[in-house]
């Protein structure tokens, strides 16, 4: 597909709503200025408890279920910021980050992409950084029972998808680990 024009709509602080043009219609774009990886960390306590945030956004005028995630700057490494957001919004540090997978966050609207990390046996440190449009609730959930939880959430409260793709890659990782051990 070849793109004939583009256009922009509309340029605010963060954000650029951009217009592209084909021989066959056009499709709008919204792009952050200075953000194209993120970090999303799939932390584990010694217990065996999955760490999630019940985290109010604003587009969805919601609480939602989340991984905690963040936005790497542009010169800094997507490890760095998955260990730099986990401490900020939960207070746990994670001394080992291991990469499962990378893929790319809600693909017909914008280009964010996504690094997944699995930390266990994460260390609470008490020490949050919360930024002031953050309201974030730190909720642990032990790794068996977080489908049940999340399928069973009060009807005000929604979850983000991207959980569910964290959870099972998660799971494939450390069964293939145990599978190997067993070998």
């Amino acid at each position: 597909m070849k793109v004939e024009k583009r256009e922009i709509l509309f340029e605010g602080e963060h954000i650029r709503v951009r217009k592209d043009y084909i021989s066959q219609g056009a499709w709008e774009t919204v792009e952050l200025k200075k953000y194209k990886k993120s970090a999303i960390i799939l932390a584990l306590t010694p217990q065996g408890e999955l760490i999630l945030e019940k985290h109010y956004r604003f587009p969805v005028d919601s609480y939602v279920i989340e991984l905690p995630a963040g936005l790497a700057e542009e010169s800094e490494d997507v490890e760095d910021c998955a260990r730099r957001e986990l401490l900020e919004e939960t207070g746990y540090m994670a001394d080992k980050l291991i990469h499962l997978f990378s893929g790319v966050l809600c693909p017909g609207l914008t280009y964010i992409e996504a690094h997944y990390f699995y930390a266990p046996d994460v260390k609470y440190s008490g020490t949050r950084n919360l930024e002031p449009t953050e309201d974030i609730e730190v909720i642990k959930v032990p790794l068996e029972k977080v489908m049940d939880f999340l399928l069973h959430l009060p009807p005000n409260i929604k979850f983000g998808v991207n959980v569910l793709s964290g959870i099972f890659m998660l799971q494939e990782y450390l069964k293939q680990r145990e599978f190997r051990e067993q070998q």
